[in-house]
C-alpha cells in the first residue's frame, strides 16, 4: 500500500485491495508473530499499512505443551482477523557459547 492510498483512505476516499503478493507476506508476518510471541511474549510489525500484532495470554488448558496466542491483523482501522490461538509452546533459542 503506498503513501497516497493511505491517505486517501484517511480522508474517506477509495483504497486498493491488496494484491496476492502483499497477503502472502502478510501471512508470513503472522505466522513469525505467533512464534515470536510464544517465545517471548509479544511481537508487533507493520507493512504497507497492516498492522500484525500478538500477545502471549497464558499455557493453554492442555499444559505447557501450548501457549495462548491472541493474533490481530488489521488493515488501516478495519481487523481483518482477531483470533486467539494455541501454539507450541517454543523456548527461546540462544547462540550456545
Amino acid at each position: 500500500m503506498s503513501g497516497h492510498d493511505v491517505e486517501m483512505r484517511a480522508q474517506g476516499g477509495e483504497m486498493r485491495f491488496p494484491g496476492a503478493e502483499e497477503l502472502r507476506m502478510v501471512r508470513a508476518i503472522a505466522l513469525l508473530a505467533l512464534l515470536e510471541a510464544a517465545r517471548h511474549g509479544e511481537y508487533r510489525a507493520t507493512f504497507r499499512g497492516f498492522r500484525v500484532q500478538a500477545l502471549r495470554q497464558r499455557p493453554a488448558p492442555d499444559g505447557d505443551v501450548f501457549v495462548e496466542v491472541n493474533l490481530c491483523v488489521s488493515l488501516g482501522r478495519a481487523v481483518i482477523e482477531r483470533s486467539v490461538l494455541a501454539t507450541a509452546a517454543a523456548e527461546p533459542t540462544e547462540p550456545k557459547s
